[in-house]
Order: structure tokens, then C-alpha cells, then sequence
């Protein structure tokens, strides 16, 4: 490596360092929890917010929002966020409800349902249960339809009796209550009844082309959500080359559907397609430039596919776009290793250290001995 090329690594390393103190210093400080808790740890923060939710929306919130930063790949703290959003005002909520023009065009509510979307781009079957709270602060008594008793089974996880007064309601008017099917499909997801949850999910695409809809409800449920649902199914069932043919699909409706082209790009990597698995990365990467946990996938499988000069570029965007999300430095660390830097790889293993969760035992150790190897002497003659 010349003179030239070194410096302006050094360079580039001292920039990141610099935006990343600069990012860090512009962040409020982490919420507090219990002592014992991980602060590392996306969950830690989840599950003490989940405790305060129908108390204190406002903290609940916050701390939704950092377990988002743990781990910007997770789906349920931007879906709680949603939920915290109209614990702050339930008025709001019963008009959004009554499909109140101006309460929907806000952008407030614009901006929240935003984060509703996002969460369904990592995971349409992201667990609701919370859903059901803004609803229970509505004025009057809980009516006792079927829907309603559907929901509150599936909030309480009674998830074969949700499934069960979800599918007398599709039965009473399959037209009229395409939802239902969705919230079946939910219900079927944590029982594993993959094929069941499958069903639901290809009717509701059936009927929205028969109609000729885009979505079916006012939280942008579109074709291409639906049919990228199904491919998740498939694959938990190890239907590859269904699974493929759904997600691609899913890009026939919507070619800037970036969450497809990222599993388009792990299905190739995995039956050794690199020349796929690239091109459906760069991709994703391109359509989602402020999605660090689509940038580190795209570093990820660069790296997995030995490309570890150019696994470096995508790696640091993510930690760039949030500095707390520790899974980037790791990977950042063995590229800079592959690549003969040792002084950087020691130190995003080093940061990869500082964030990690306590439960990620491997990859630490991992970590440890892969900076202990970095630090050996060279007693090479």
C-alpha cells in the first residue's frame, strides 16, 4: 500500500470516528433502567416500556426509540411507537378511526403511520398485541362482536381462539371483511400454522386484484406487503424457490420495494449466486440510503462473499446513520482485518465490544479473540 493510500485511510478512519462522536454528542442520553438491566440490549428497553405504556406513553415512547437504535433491524418498537403516539391523545385516535380527512392528512399522523409502514418492511406479521390499548382508552364499554372478541383473545395470546372469531367474521362476508383475514393470518403466525397464515394472506391478494384496490386499509397494506408476507411463509417452511417467486413478485408490483430485493439477495448468497446476491444488495442499499440495518446487510454479504475492501463502505454508512447499533462494527472489524489494518479492525471490534448485548455471548467472544490475535506481536523476521 503506497504512502498516498494511507494517508487517506487514516483520513477517511478519523472522519467516522469524528461524525460518530459528533452524532453520539447531538443524542440524548440513553433512558435509564433498572439497574440491573442490559442498556445494550434492545429488549431490556422494550419490555420495561412495554411496562410503562398505558401509564406513561411519553417515556414509553422514548424508550421504544432507543431500543430502535440497539437494533434497527426490529420491527415492534416502531409498531409500539405507533401505539404510544395515540396514547397521547385518544381523540385523535376515534377520529383517525372515523376516517376524519383532516386528521389523516396531518403529518403528524402521516409521520406515525410512516413508522407503522416501516415496521411491516422488516417483519407484516410483527406482533399487534399491543394494538388493542389506544382502543381500550376509547369513551363507552367494549361492544361484544366478534371482532372485537377477536381482538381482545389476540391481545391476551389466546391466538386459536383469535383465529377462530377472526374467521367467523370473514365467513359472515369474505368481501366486506378482507382485514380480518390479516388479523387471522396474525393470529396463525405464533401458532406456526404457516400454511393457514398462507392462505389468509393469498386471498387477500386474490380479492385486492379482483378489485383492482391497492391496499386494505388506511396503514398502506399493498400488494407487494402482502405478496412479500407470503414469501416470509414460505421460507419459514423451506419453500425457497417458492419464497423467490413471491418476493420477485412482490418487485412486479412495486420495483423500489427495497425489503424483497434484500431477501432476493440472502436466498442468492445462500445458493452461492454472488453475481445476484450483489446486484440485489447494491439494490436494497440504493432504495433505503437512511436503513442502517439494509447498509450493514449489504456490507454483511459483501463480506460473505470475501469482498471485504468493499464490505467497508456499506459498514461504516450504517454505523454513520446510527452510531449505537453495534452488529456493523463487528463485520466493519474483520473487513478492516481481511484488509490488512489491523489498528482499525482493533478498533471497531473494540466499539463492537462497548455496544454489544450481554446475550450475545459468541459473537463477543468472538470478538475477544479475534482483537487478542490482532494484538500479538509480529515476530515474523
Amino acid at each position: 500500500m503506497n504512502s498516498r493510500s494511507v494517508y487517506g485511510r487514516v483520513l477517511l478512519t478519523a472522519a467516522l470516528t469524528l461524525v460518530i462522536r459528533v452524532i453520539a454528542a447531538q443524542q440524548p442520553g440513553k433512558p435509564k433502567l433498572p439497574h440491573e438491566a442490559d442498556t445494550n440490549d434492545w429488549e431490556a428497553y422494550f419490555d420495561y416500556a412495554v411496562t410503562l405504556l398505558p401509564r406513561l406513553p411519553t417515556r414509553a415512547d422514548s424508550m421504544f426509540a432507543w431500543a430502535s437504535r440497539l437494533d434497527p433491524s426490529r420491527a415492534e418498537p416502531l409498531y409500539a411507537r405507533w401505539v404510544c403516539f395515540w396514547l397521547k391523545d385518544v381523540g385523535r385516535f376515534e377520529r383517525y378511526l372515523n376516517d376524519d380527512q383532516r386528521t389523516l392528512e396531518s403529518p403528524a399522523v402521516l409521520a406515525v403511520d410512516t413508522l407503522y409502514l416501516r415496521a411491516l418492511h422488516r417483519n407484516p406479521f410483527v406482533p399487534q398485541t399491543l394494538g388493542i390499548l389506544p382502543y381500550d382508552q376509547l369513551p363507552g364499554e367494549w361492544r361484544h362482536d366478534l371482532y372485537t372478541l377477536g381482538w381482545i383473545a389476540y391481545a391476551r395470546r389466546d391466538f386459536a381462539k383469535a383465529a377462530q372469531y377472526f374467521g367467523e367474521v370473514v365467513r359472515s362476508n369474505p368481501q366486506k371483511h378482507i382485514w380480518s383475514r390479516y388479523m387471522r393470518a396474525l393470529a396463525f403466525v405464533p401458532m406456526r400454522a404457516y400454511d393457514s397464515a398462507s392462505t389468509e394472506m393469498t386471498a387477500i391478494l386474490t380479492m385486492l386484484r379482483a378489485r383492482e384496490d391497492t391496499t386494505i386499509s388506511s396503514v398502506y397494506h399493498s400488494k407487494e406487503l402482502i405478496d412479500h408476507g407470503i414469501a416470509l411463509l414460505q421460507l419459514a417452511q423451506n419453500r425457497q424457490d417458492s419464497a423467490r417467486w413471491y418476493f420477485q413478485h412482490s418487485l412486479d408490483e412495486n420495483l423500489g420495494f427495497y425489503p424483497a430485493h434484500a431477501m432476493l439477495g440472502d436466498l442468492a448468497l445462500a445458493r452461492g449466486d454472488s453475481a445476484v446476491a450483489a446486484r440485489e444488495f447494491e439494490q436494497a442499499a440504493e432504495l433505503a440510503p437512511n436503513e442502517p440495518w439494509i447498509q450493514f446487510r449489504y456490507g454483511a454479504a459483501l463480506l460473505r462473499m470475501g469482498r471485504s475492501a468493499d464490505a467497508i463502505a456499506p459498514l461504516q454508512r450504517a454505523i454513520v446513520l446510527d452510531p449505537f447499533y453495534a452488529a456493523p462494527y463487528f463485520d466493519l472489524g474483520v473487513a478492516e482485518s481481511a484488509r490488512g489494518n489491523n489498528a482499525e479492525a482493533a478498533r471497531a471490534l473494540e466499539q463492537y465490544l462497548e455496544r454489544a448485548p450481554r446475550k450475545d455471548t459468541d459473537a463477543a467472544e468472538d470478538a475477544r479473540r479475534r482483537l487478542a490475535s490482532l494484538r500479538e506481536p509480529d515476530t515474523r523476521p
